[in-house]
């Protein structure tokens, strides 16, 4: 036993100087032997052993001076081995007290990583996609419909919330700041893994954006082309230097150009729509994929987010039958569906599931290659546009769930862009008979249009054909399962073919992605200077940060756009989505489910 030990115990106990005393009169070792009660070979000792000495001479006969003296002395000794006991004892005290600070400190990091272990999600979430996503990743992918599972997987550089707006809470980023229109600094959080064991750095932020602007078969081209470099300052700093200023820039790094894939990825993933394994830092990872079957994710126990995500396991099931979609909700094969048919909604609530409907910004139009006869010619084109009636196809097909579309790309669902009395395009039977005229088509025309093989999608398309048909328009329906039907379009198959478009959460982009230069779908510009005034018209929305200006240069935009009818738009959808009740989410302004971080769980 060593003496520190030994009062670091007693300083425990809290026994003071005077405890002590009383301790040892009781137990009969009296003042003098209170420096026996130490252990050890410590030189403190010595004093005891000349006591012991003393005492075996106090047991012969002494003066009474001399015993007194004696007596005197050996209280005097006892004393002052006191006195060195509570000194020793404060110090024992003073050096036991960043131990227990330490051993607390252990004890609230071992609690901490106790409940951080404790985290385990359950449940599972599966529904259904009539036909299949384009690609597993973000930068090579195509289709509107993947992010239900690339946002699972990746996380962005800067998320946004339910209402579009970036949040840092949600984004990889940490913080960020703009000192000036050509610059950017992003802070990253640290410690955030990817699901191969690296961890998030600047180097891999710049080799994401890099790969973003290079790659041939990137997708994300248009939104990152004003970054000029990606500097890494330290492995949490990240500086976007930019060739001009592109106020949509934060939102877009909400959507695929900001889901930060894995360096290690990289060289696996170069084709356009790639399915090979993807690896980001989202809360779910990659398990496997069939074609028209079982997309199936795992939770990624290593997740940066604190407790989250909340379930266990995410299974898209590809390749549904459009007519089996309700029927598989009702019988609990599904827990959610996104875009039940219309007609099916009241027996969907009739069957005790839940409803959740939000306006978007979506769109669904017609997409016209306007380099591919007849639709080089203007005039035919508004012909089109102007012989569909909206409003009778939102009333009769969805029950008015949707928002005819008069105003081109800003909806009311686009805030302050949005104008109400500027009414861009809607049905006209006169101008339909003018356009046909100029365009040289008086008597009509006939054409195919691809569609994908849902029956809404196929009703939809009846109801236009029939719209058509009575200015001698013949539209032929050529029905493709998903993606194939677009896919044709972009390989330049068919001229035209009906779809839509998801919400973005800066409206900009969804006009980039199909109509500016160097865009997803640049091939359906005019091949001579890709429509120099539209173009023009992009670039000054990007240049303008003062919202004002910014809402204006907006509108001038989405009138050129609407005035070259290179996309025939037809409503604003609504995002429906019927799930069982007991499954919570929160419902998103792009109308897309949100599955990754802690977006959705079970109540029961």
């Amino acid at each position: 036993m060593t003496e520190r030990n030994y009062w670091t115990r007693m300083s425990r106990r809290r026994l003071s100087r005077r405890s002590l005393l009383r301790a040892s009169a009781r137990a009969g070792v009296g003042a003098a032997g209170l420096a026996l009660v130490g252990c050890g070979d410590d030189d403190d000792d010595q004093p005891a052993a000349v006591q012991v000495q003393q005492q075996q001479r106090a047991d012969q006969p002494q003066p009474a001076a001399q015993q007194r003296a004696q007596q005197q002395q050996q209280q005097q000794m006892a004393e002052q081995q006191a006195q060195q006991a509570m000194q020793q004892e404060q110090q024992a005290q003073q050096q036991a007290q960043p131990e227990q600070q330490a051993e607390q400190q252990a004890a609230a990091q071992q609690q901490a990583q106790q409940q951080e272990v404790a985290h385990v999600p359950s449940g599972e979430v599966t529904w259904p996609m009539v036909g299949n996503i384009s690609g597993t990743e973000g930068t090579t992918g195509t289709g509107g419909g993947d992010h239900q599972v690339l946002w699972t997987v990746f996380d962005n550089l800067v998320g946004y919330n339910a209402d579009l707006t970036p949040t840092e809470s949600r984004s990889l980023a940490e913080t960020w700041e703009i000192p000036d229109p050509l610059k950017l600094i992003f802070t990253l959080r640290p410690n955030v893994p990817f699901h191969d064991g690296d961890t998030l750095t600047s180097d891999a932020v710049r080799l994401h954006v890099e790969r973003g602007k290079n790659l041939e078969g990137s997708n994300v081209k248009a939104d990152l082309a004003a970054i000029e470099t990606v500097v890494a300052v330290d492995d949490l700093t990240t500086n976007f230097e930019m060739n001009a200023p592109f106020s949509p820039l934060l939102r877009v790094l909400g959507d695929r150009a900001g889901m930060i894939t894995a360096p290690s990825s990289h060289e696996r993933i170069n084709e356009t729509n790639s399915r090979e394994v993807p690896v980001g830092t989202g809360a779910f990872t990659y398990v496997d994929e069939d074609l028209d079957g079982p997309y199936t994710q795992e939770w990624f126990p290593e997740y940066w987010k604190p407790n989250a995500p909340l379930v266990e396991k995410l299974t898209l099931l590809q390749g549904v039958a459009a007519a089996q979609v309700t029927n598989g909700l009702l019988t609990g094969e599904f827990d959610l569906v996104v875009g039940p048919p219309t007609e099916d909604l009241p027996r969907i609530e009739e069957a005790g599931k839940a409803l959740s409907i939000k306006p978007t910004n979506g769109n669904a139009f017609f997409y016209i290659n306007p380099n591919l006869p007849p639709w080089d010619n203007e005039y035919l084109r508004q012909a089109v546009n102007h012989a569909i009636d909206r409003e009778q196809l939102v009333r009769v097909l969805y029950d008015d769930l949707h928002t005819p579309n008069k105003w081109g790309w800003l909806g009311p669902a686009t805030g302050e862009f949005h104008a109400e009395d500027e009414v861009l395009v809607q049905y006209d039977p006169d101008k339909v008979r003018e356009y046909l005229e100029l365009a040289g088509y008086p008597d009509g025309l006939e054409y195919d249009m691809n569609i994908n093989d849902s029956s809404v999608a196929i009703a939809q398309a009846e109801f236009i054909q029939a719209s058509l048909a009575q200015f001698g328009i013949n539209m032929n329906i050529v029905v493709r399962p998903s993606p194939d039907y677009y896919i044709e379009w972009v390989q330049k198959q068919t001229a035209v073919m009906m779809a839509g478009m998801s919400v973005r959460a800066d409206v900009w982009q969804q006009m980039a992605f199909v109509a500016r230069q160097d865009g997803p779908f640049d091939f359906a510009l005019p091949e001579a200077d890709k429509d120099a005034e539209l173009q023009a018209a992009f670039t000054k929305v990007t240049e303008v940060f003062d919202p004002a200006e910014r809402v204006e240069a907006m509108r001038d935009l989405n009138r050129i756009l609407e005035s070259r009818a290179y996309h025939i738009k037809l409503y604003f959808s609504s995002s429906v989505m019927a799930h069982d009740p007991n499954l919570e989410f929160e419902h998103f302004g792009d109308g897309k489910p949100h599955f990754g971080q802690a977006d959705v769980r079970w109540l029961a």
